[in-house]
């Protein structure tokens, strides 16, 4: 199917991608040219802003929602990763959601203003989506509005021109390595055609999973060594899939087919939807004693209409939300090089990192040549993954730091940013294909390393706001204010379903709160929260609304936090890598780029990411979506 593309000779088309934990000056810093081509391409040579302040916290489900919509939190509902849940009458301040979920989104995404206008449009795995924005009502009485706001979205996305796809909603399987003491091999038996796969002189083996409803076989065959294996739903030696054992890729990704060593998909039918299996043999011995098979995480692929849904698979035929991240940390791939390894462990994870690439290009090539959209709101995680786990060690700040270990992170780190920068490239190329086509670059938030840990939900319980009952559980019936997240502070109002704290006691206990807050010390006695944030004093940043928070902190370097109520307020943690903090803070900033045509080089002032939305519905010539507050800098990325 394809999405018509309008009658101007030379229509207007855009992509808008973010990826995630983009931030211009770590990737300047932190990386070396040479893995990052594209990138400082597009820095140096595309219309960019001096950088883009983004949601707070600064975490991804937020953020994207500003990027969709041009609004806040306070505007969009969409607060936190997991945030507190609406109406707040029939809620207390313990009853959390997913802030990924389309239920939490009160504002109209810009895959919806696109359709309205009349424009074809795709969201590709696109945070708070495919199912209508739930606009869900502060309190129960608001529900009659918004039932009408939820109406117009779900007409518009059962429209023909809007395809929303979204694979993270649904997680049959996670990332597994199966080797012979997982699942020793066996004398294969009742084989349909076993003969095919027994003219050599090594009897075929077998051992068999269960993935979701479904049984998996595995056949280990080979003419004079074990050489091959084939996956399939029954035991039939001519169905299903094959992979050749192959040691792990460390070629240069560049100009090569990624994850070439993959097998193709096996198509698996689950509820709803569909699955697709691939595996990749990283060893298998001639005698067939050892093995190591890996499978990434099956996804089910969700549509706003079935039938989307069903082309996207057809044309993708499987696709993963981030790489084996957790795999590589339990060892499952062998020893790190900074533990000993001979970098076996590094090469296997980066294959699932090339696969996790692979398919989302082809996601986007399908939606842009195939379904010919005007607009392309895309989506790549790769970077986050890869800094959450790896960036801290590179960071000389962190007391742990140690040069032989950084030195071989970074070089995993830099293989991993090469496949980040090839995704950049291919969407580059995607736009440059299209005569009056612009790219517009983003991201969600920054990235920080971080190893103290600071609790403020035991700072409050210290100071007798929070008040735990005989299990260590937080006491409702007792508590005064809470961080229901660890991102902010809630006063325990009478507004929420089963709150103590009257309006007239409110003020009191807000200020007890930022006092108990900016009273922790660190070991050496200074302040662990530097500042406190009331979202009266700050509507800039637009915390705060029913969903949000009554007190927000930034914390000192390396301190992140945690909504524990037990233990100390702060203590000493393991190196880690993350973001939430104060978006105006630099390494939280993000970057907003455009590249094309009509766009020199240029660099314009500091934008917030509000104005991302409106600047690409202003290039299409289409109204910014009904809920933003942003305004479009797109005269001022074209030197007008």
């Amino acid at each position: 199917m394809r999405a018509g593309a309008g009658a101007d000779a030379v229509p207007r088309r855009a992509i808008l991608v973010s990826f995630d934990a983009l931030n211009e000056a770590r990737v300047r810093e932190s990386l070396p040219p040479d893995a990052v081509p594209n990138f400082l391409a597009l820095f140096d040579a595309g219309a960019c802003a001096a950088h883009a302040v983004t949601a707070f916290p600064s975490v991804t489900a937020p953020s994207h929602a500003v990027l969709w919509t041009g609004a806040y939190g306070d505007v969009t509902g969409v607060t936190a990763n997991r945030q507190l849940r609406l109406p707040q009458d029939q809620h207390t301040l313990l009853d959390g959601v997913s802030g990924f979920s389309a239920e939490v989104l009160g504002a109209e995404p810009l895959w919806i203003t696109a359709a309205r206008a009349g424009r074809t449009v795709m969201g590709h795995q696109v945070t708070q989506a495919p199912q209508t924005p739930g606009y869900p009502p502060a309190s129960s009485r608001d529900e009659p509005a918004m039932q009408r706001r939820r109406a117009e979205a779900e007409r518009a996305l059962q429209g023909a021109g809007i395809y929303v796809v979204n694979g993270h909603n649904r997680e049959i399987a996670r990332h597994t390595v199966l080797t012979e003491r997982t699942h020793p091999l066996r004398p294969a038996s009742a084989w349909a055609g076993l003969e095919k796969a027994s003219n050599g002189r090594v009897p075929p083996l077998e051992t068999a999973w269960v993935v979701g409803n479904d049984s998996v076989f595995a056949l280990f065959y080979g003419d004079s060594v074990y050489t091959h294996v084939r996956v399939s739903l029954t035991r039939d030696a001519t169905a299903g899939v094959v992979a050749a054992a192959a040691p792990a890729d460390t070629s240069d990704p560049r100009g090569r087919e990624l994850a070439r060593h993959f097998s193709e998909p096996l198509e698996l039918e689950v509820d709803g939807g569909r699955a697709y299996l691939v595996v990749r043999l990283f060893e298998l011995a001639p005698d067939g004693s050892r093995y190591m098979l890996y499978y990434p995480a099956l996804n089910v692929i969700e549509g706003n209409r079935p039938e989307v849904a069903a082309a996207y698979d057809a044309a993708v035929r499987g696709w993963v939300a981030g790489g084996a991240d957790v795999l590589f940390a339990a060892g499952a791939f062998g020893p790190p090089a900074w533990q000993g390894g001979d970098g076996t462990a590094e090469a296997r994870l980066l294959e699932t990192y090339e696969y996790l690439t692979r398919q989302y290009m082809r996601g986007s090539e399908w939606a842009w040549n195939e379904l010919g959209v005007d607009l392309l709101l895309d989506y790549f995680p790769l970077a986050d993954g890869v800094d959450h786990r790896f960036y801290g060690y590179v960071v000389r700040e962190w007391p742990g730091y140690n040069d032989v270990v950084a030195e071989k992170v970074q070089e995993l780190r830099r293989r991993a940013w090469l496949l980040v920068d090839l995704r950049l490239a291919h969407l580059r190329r995607l736009a440059a294909s299209s005569p009056g086509a612009a790219l517009f670059v983003t991201g969600d938030h920054g990235m920080r390393a971080t190893w103290r840990v600071f609790r403020p939900n035991a700072a409050l319980r210290d100071a007798g706001l929070l008040v735990l009952d005989d299990r260590g559980q937080v006491d409702l019936t007792r508590t005064r204010a809470i961080s229901p997240n660890g991102y902010w502070v809630n006063i325990n109002r009478t507004a929420w379903k089963g709150g103590i704290v009257p309006p007239e006691d409110e003020a009191r206990v807000l200020a007890a709160a930022e006092a108990a807050l900016l009273a922790v010390r660190d070991p050496a006695g200074q302040p662990v929260v530097t500042r406190v944030y009331r979202p009266d004093e700050h509507p800039e940043l637009g915390i705060g609304g029913p969903a949000g928070g009554d007190l927000y902190f930034a914390t000192a370097p390396g301190v992140r936090w945690s909504f524990e109520a037990s233990g100390p307020a702060v203590s000493e943690a393991g190196i880690d890598a993350g973001h939430g903090f104060p978006p105006e803070e630099p390494d939280m900033w993000t970057a907003f780029c455009a590249e094309g045509a009509a766009f020199g080089r240029r660099r314009i002032g500091a934008v917030r990411t509000t104005a991302v939305a409106p600047t690409v519905a202003e290039w299409l010539g289409i109204p910014a979506p009904a809920d933003a507050v942003g305004r479009s800098v797109l005269g001022e990325l074209l030197g007008r």
